[in-house]
């Protein structure tokens, strides 16, 4: 559908041009102009298209921004036209010239207006204006149906979308109109598909309503409940299950009216990178809402004082640390979930936390106050080593590469100020690729230890590590936990010189001359010079093919073309 394309290029387009200038009208009639032509295209809508005054105001008196492109688009008006024959010079416009009513539109119920469509008029689409008219004769604000488009608006009848809220304020009866329009913009499924199909939805609703103020329940105040039901949604997406808040919503009601959205968020990616799964998470937030009035960017604790304060096992604490002792140092508590993933003691500390109540002193500023155990060396070291990194790097490239460091779980030690100076990338696109080589199932463990080996791997573009990882598992035919064993294999250069080295050694393979497989540290790690005794070793004439045919930078399909027909080996 036409209309349904240009919505969607609407709903994802980035895009945004300047306000038009109206340089084509007198500079003294463009105050005039706008009221002018929000009067003169609400009559077009009335006159010409048959619309509800109602529902021309509205498309007209939402939509600035296509009244000024309209305005933009007329002729040049003559410097002497008095005022008072603009709106009949518009009107004789718009005889003359039929508007694009979908922009307007869509601006007005919300949306950027978008002329990307092969529709001018709304009554071109069979029961757009239909459905339009049974959400505004229930009570939806003109200007907030954006949220019910385009799934709603042109993809079901208007018969049912009426049906469906009959049926859905008998279910919720006797909350408030309000509170049930508001419930169909947070959750437009509500109206898209059968009831029967959003009863967790319904009751979770009803439960959260029921539990509001009895002021803020009687309450017509739509932004109030759009609220709740978009905090709601928040615990949904975190994977909280349908139909298991509503009843925490009463308890919480400065989570669901007060807290801001960024701070609910920034509190659940806390506790699932901590290792809780998503509904545990949403459940231990709503649980113990005290956690939301700490502010994990201020408080610092110290690897590994602080886990064992916590409780954690002295034994398994000093084993994790001698396996990783980039973990060692002052981090924010922020940062906690990157320091025990690259521990590998996520499970230990969230034994310490599940039960909530007095667990979540842990969390407090006061009980991280109290530990002065901190390794004053391991301080002493890392600021001198700082003093001489800022020296000759950049100030500010250099913490904000300290800062990615942290996050992943790197203290403020020695290892670190060695790992920063071989970083050549930002915060932003070191965390990007690190990222995705978790995504390609490179355990958190493993990653770290390797950037404290090979920093550089992470100077390398995503398509870059695509290609090498991929090279190595299926084309070599080795797992991602051989990186453990030589992490270096991802820093080699891979057209000139991992691909060319094991088409030699293949081509060895083929004709019977490679009796055993070579590791991929003796193939990569030597010297050209000790690679090429290794092929003299193999056979005497290796190393003379290798130089005239496979250390060239010519396409490796070519170096075997060639070697078959001019360089023949005999058995």
């Amino acid at each position: 559908m036409p209309l349904l394309r240009a919505a969607l290029r609407c709903l994802f387009s980035t895009e945004s041009s300047g306000t038009p200038k109206l340089r084509n009208l007198p500079y003294r009639l463009r105050r005039a102009a706008v009221p002018a032509a929000r009067t003169a295209v609400s009559d077009y809508l009335i006159s010409t298209r048959y619309l509800p005054s109602s529902h021309a105001d509205s498309i007209a008196g939402l939509a600035p921004r296509s009244l000024l492109d309209f305005l933009a688009g007329i002729p040049a008006v003559p410097s002497t036209l008095p005022s008072s024959d603009l709106p009949s010079l518009l009107r004789r416009h718009l005889s003359f010239h039929p508007l694009n009513e979908l922009p307007f539109f869509l601006e007005s119920i919300g949306l950027p207006p978008s002329t990307e469509s092969e529709l001018m008029f709304l009554n071109d689409h069979p029961s757009l204006l239909q459905a339009v008219a049974v959400l505004a004769h229930f009570g939806f604000p003109w200007s907030r149906l954006g949220l019910l488009f385009p799934n709603v608006l042109l993809q079901v009848p208007p018969d049912l979308i009426s049906a469906r809220l009959v049926a859905l304020e008998e279910c919720l009866r006797p909350l408030l109109r309000a509170a049930i329009i508001t419930a169909c913009l947070a959750f437009p499924p509500l109206i898209e598909n059968d009831l029967s199909s959003s009863a967790p939805l319904v009751d979770d609703l009803r439960r959260a309503y029921g539990g509001l103020d009895p002021n803020l329940g009687a309450s017509n105040d739509i932004d109030i409940f759009l609220r709740v039901c978009r905090r709601m949604q928040m615990f949904y997406d975190a994977g909280v299950k349908i139909g298991s808040i509503g009843g925490l919503v009463g308890c919480n009601q400065r989570v669901f009216l007060e807290l801001k959205e960024e701070l609910i968020c920034e509190k659940l990616k806390f506790f699932k990178s901590l290792g809780l799964a998503g509904e545990e998470a949403g459940r231990f937030l709503l649980s113990n809402p005290g956690v939301f009035d700490i502010d994990f960017d201020d408080v610092v604790i110290s690897v590994p004082e602080y886990l064992r304060r916590v409780g954690l096992v002295d034994d398994e604490v000093d084993a994790a640390v001698k396996l990783h002792p980039f973990v060692v140092g002052r981090n924010r508590l922020k940062n906690l979930p990157g320091v025990l993933r690259a521990m590998g003691l996520s499970h230990r500390f969230l034994e310490k936390i599940s039960g909530g109540g007095e667990s979540l002193r842990y969390f407090s500023p006061d009980f991280v106050a109290e530990d002065a155990s901190y390794d004053l060396e391991v301080e002493r070291a890392f600021l001198d080593r700082m003093v001489k990194v800022k020296a000759e790097k950049n100030v500010q490239l250099v913490d904000a590469k300290l800062e990615f460091l942290k996050s992943i779980g790197y203290g403020e030690n020695k290892i670190a100020t060695h790992v920063i100076p071989v970083l050549h990338s930002t915060q932003e696109m070191l965390q990007e690729r690190f990222d995705y080589l978790l995504e390609r199932g490179v355990e958190y463990t493993m990653l770290c230890r390797i950037v404290s080996v090979f920093p550089k791997v992470l100077n390398q573009g995503k398509e870059m590590l695509n290609e090498k990882l991929n090279y190595m598992t299926l084309e070599l035919g080795y797992s991602l936990e051989y990186l453990d064993c030589f992490p270096a294999l991802l820093c080699f250069d891979l057209e000139n010189r991992v691909k060319p080295r094991y088409a030699m050694l293949r081509w060895l393979k083929e004709y019977g001359l490679l009796k055993r497989a070579l590791a991929p540290a003796t193939v990569l790690a030597n010297s050209e010079k000790k690679f090429i005794s290794n092929l003299y070793n193999v056979h005497p004439a290796a190393p003379k093919l290798w130089l005239e045919c496979f250390s060239s930078r010519i396409h490796m399909e070519c170096y075997l073309k060639n070697i078959q027909h001019q360089h023949p080996v005999t058995k």
